[in-house]
């Protein structure tokens, strides 16, 4: 509840500040002057990425079954961000591991594991994102020495970010496969607590271990690496087109720049529907380019829409043919660590 209270203070207060000056009819006039054709173009990127998300997610989980379908992890995907986006607390990230062991019958923790290793693939994927702005942002805009010293925090966190990702792909290759090594080690930590609390650890450790065994699958590892850089390319191309939508001459490196620039904004605590920090964040990033404000701000609102309300309605769509048991996902998620 906290947690809960914390973000929509925070986006709340995001998106009054954002939201009071704006001139709505000079905003009307920036939504009327907007190419159409690119921006379904981008609503079709962006739906792509969750196409491209259930591929990955198919790759890391064969070492759990091989007959899981691609359209049941689209369809988990997909219900999974609509949760996210219209309730709070993220329950998405639950909903999304019990819609497949609903329709696979895998057990929940070796399924919810692999989510660990979709993070540490998406920082990977951000980091081949910061590349691409390095290769195509600086040579093309030279910025200003302010905006020269955001582009340099960003290059320095992504690396510290790029970094994290490969060593926890290293701790995860380690603890796989010396799993008959570490077992006992944890059996003897959990020892000290009654038999049923080691018993229910030693399960988490198993499951936890069982989860993770896409990081000893070496095709595996490139093919999730190669889609998880491609996914979001993909989606810093969507920025891309939105650019044209809006008559904005930015290169490709900035629509980069957004990318990395949102994908930090959303640790942020946030409100439902990420209303609010996410505005702010692209707004921010388009005034360091020289934009026209109104301009800016009309781009956070079409980008938030285009980003959410089509895979919102989509996943509504699956969410109707799904016996998806809400008290007991709550249940769940008030007792996660």
């Amino acid at each position: 509840m906290k947690r809960l209270l914390v973000g929509v203070l925070f986006g709340g207060a995001c998106m009054y500040w954002f939201a009071h000056t704006i001139d709505w009819s000079e905003m009307m006039t920036v939504f009327r002057q907007i190419d159409v054709p690119w921006v379904v173009l981008a609503i079709l990127l962006l739906l792509l990425e969750f196409a491209i998300r259930a591929f990955r997610w198919k790759i890391i989980l064969r070492s759990l079954s091989t007959n899981i379908s691609v359209l049941d992890l689209f369809r988990a995907q997909v219900i999974g961000a609509a949760t996210n986006t219209l309730l709070p607390l993220r329950l998405g990230e639950l909903l999304k591991p019990t819609i497949v062991c609903n329709r696979t019958k895998l057990e929940f923790v070796p399924v919810a594991t692999t989510s660990i290793v979709e993070r540490v693939y998406d920082l990977l994927g951000m980091v081949s994102v910061l590349v691409f702005m390095v290769l195509f942002l600086q040579p093309e805009l030279s910025p200003a020495p302010g905006q020269q010293v955001l582009i340099d925090n960003l290059q320095m966190y992504g690396g510290f970010l790029g970094l994290a990702a490969v060593t926890a792909m290293g701790i995860f290759f380690a603890l796989t496969s010396q799993k008959e090594a570490m077992r006992p080690v944890f059996l003897t930590i959990t020892s000290i607590a009654p038999q049923p609390i080691q018993n229910f650890f030693m399960r988490l450790f198993d499951g936890f271990v069982k989860g993770l065994g896409n990081t000893t699958d070496t095709s595996g590892l490139w093919i999730s690496g190669l889609l998880s850089v491609g996914m979001w390319l993909n989606g810093a191309f969507a920025i891309f087109c939105l650019f044209k939508a809006f008559s904005l001459t930015l290169p490709f490196g900035a629509a980069c720049f957004i990318s990395v620039a949102i994908a930090l904004s959303v640790a942020l605590p946030q409100a439902p529907g990420f209303v609010g920090v996410f505005h702010v964040a692209i707004e921010t990033t388009l005034l360091l380019w020289a934009q026209d404000a109104t301009i800016a701000k009309g781009f956070a609102l079409v980008f938030w829409g285009v980003s959410f309300v089509p895979v919102t309605l989509v996943g509504l769509g699956f969410a109707v043919f799904e016996d998806i048991d809400w008290r007991g996902l709550v249940h769940r998620e008030k007792n996660a660590p």
